[in-house]
């Protein structure tokens, strides 16, 4: 986690901005989103999937275990008023919400199987999630897999543990982004599920 903190200061790249615009757009595609609407979103980091969203839903909390990225939202998203910070990680939550959302954090989970029963039961009735995250990729995408759990997903694997935790409605939307790398493309995915 020291590793986020310390890369917090020069998280906000052009590409970063670009990846979590293109999430952020994917998900107003597949969920309705309205005004009252309170959301989480975990592993926020600096709140670039937050900010393209704010203004369309009622609330949105931020949780992330570097303080250091949670200073950086909270001085980006002085002028909200309804966006609340706290240095948690999911499994530590106790509200609910009616979307949970996540750009690149589900790999960096150890317990998928938990995390799924967790965020099922993080929802209000009918709640959504939109977890963004790789698709199954060879192990190269990252120079070090320390902290690395899960080297991107498969469709038929989200599909069986999040049916499993509960979920009624699952999708998976492929390609939402493609990143490009070490001479390679990785692309993203979008997972939809309704409690």
């Amino acid at each position: 986690m020291s590793n986020f903190n310390e890369r917090a200061k020069d998280w906000d790249t052009e590409s970063k901005i670009e990846r979590s615009n293109a999430i952020a757009r994917s998900i107003k595609n597949n969920i309705k989103l309205d005004k009252n609407m309170n959301i989480l979103d975990f592993g926020c980091g600096t709140g670039l999937l937050i900010f393209p969203l704010i203004e369309e839903v009622g609330a949105v909390h931020g949780i992330d275990l570097a303080p250091n990225m949670l200073d950086i939202l909270k001085e980006k998203g002085k002028g909200y008023k309804n966006l609340t910070t706290e240095l948690t990680g999911i499994f530590e939550i106790t509200s609910t919400f009616d979307l949970i959302m996540s750009s690149m954090v589900m790999h960096h989970i150890k317990d998928i199987t938990k995390l799924a029963v967790k965020l099922y039961d993080s929802l209000n009735p009918d709640g959504m999630i939109a977890i963004a995250d790789l698709m199954e990729e060879d192990g190269s995408f990252h120079d070090s897999l320390d902290g690395i759990y899960s080297l991107g997903f498969s469709n038929e694997f989200l599909e069986k543990i999040f049916r499993d935790a509960g979920f009624k409605e699952i999708r998976v939307v492929e390609n939402i982004f493609v990143i490009e790398k070490n001479k390679k493309k990785y692309p993203l995915f979008l997972l939809v599920g309704k409690k």
